[in-house]
């Protein structure tokens, strides 16, 4: 995938929230591709085998919608499921591996949470990073210390692959995260704690600047 076309499809950005009883991931993913997501991330960090087909469920709607799909550390889960790319920590594999076994078409995507993480992390087999928590996040409960807005400039600002904001992102502060340099921003919990999630799903989208044609 291109630069440009990259960039623009980080732009909404969806992760899973394994955290919440009574609305599946699969469910989750469906609202957030009605309102306009660009790419999607599953993510569970408890995955066990029987969560298999729940991800075969999210893979072929991400086909339906032709959104990239990707999944949070499991290398070989996402390679089973022919996932389109691989997000990983600075403690899980390395990109390098990541690129090795999904191949030169694959996305990949590293956390990088300061400018010390990013002066540490290679990047030649990266695609784009994903730095936060740009403001309080309860979703993760081992997130790391917030850099705020301007944690996130200086980040984008050294950083030669677009940057994702995430960590509390909500329709409010959208526009600041872009005003400050990120390609995109990624939300969990603004969408799948929401009363509505419908509704915050939409709202998520006119905060990003998705029209409502686009919409499904």
């Amino acid at each position: 995938m291109r630069r440009d076309d990259l960039r623009a499809r980080l732009r909404f950005y969806f992760i899973t929230d394994d955290g919440v009883d009574g609305f599946p991931a699969p469910d989750q993913v469906r609202v957030a591709l009605d309102a306009g997501a660009t790419i999607v991330q599953y993510r569970n960090k408890s995955f066990a085998l029987d969560a298999y087909t729940e991800v075969e469920a999210i893979r072929r709607l991400c086909r339906v919608y032709g959104v990239p799909f990707l999944v949070n550390d499991n290398v070989l889960l996402a390679r089973a499921v022919g996932a389109d790319g691989v997000h990983v920590g600075q403690d899980d594999a390395t990109p390098r591996l990541v690129r090795h076994v999904m191949g030169p078409r694959a996305i990949v995507g590293v956390s990088v949470s300061s400018l010390e993480e990013l002066a540490h992390t290679d990047l030649a087999d990266c695609d784009y990073i994903g730095t936060g928590p740009t403001f309080p996040t309860d979703t993760k409960v081992d997130a790391k210390a917030v850099h705020g807005l301007t944690g996130l400039r200086d980040i984008v600002n050294r950083a030669p692959v677009p940057a994702v904001a995430i960590g509390g992102i909500n329709p409010s502060n959208t526009m600041d995260c872009f005003a400050h340099g990120a390609a995109g921003v990624a939300v969990i919990s603004c969408i799948t704690r929401a009363a509505d999630p419908v509704q915050a799903a939409a709202a998520m989208a006119a905060a990003c600047g998705i029209p409502a044609s686009g919409r499904r």
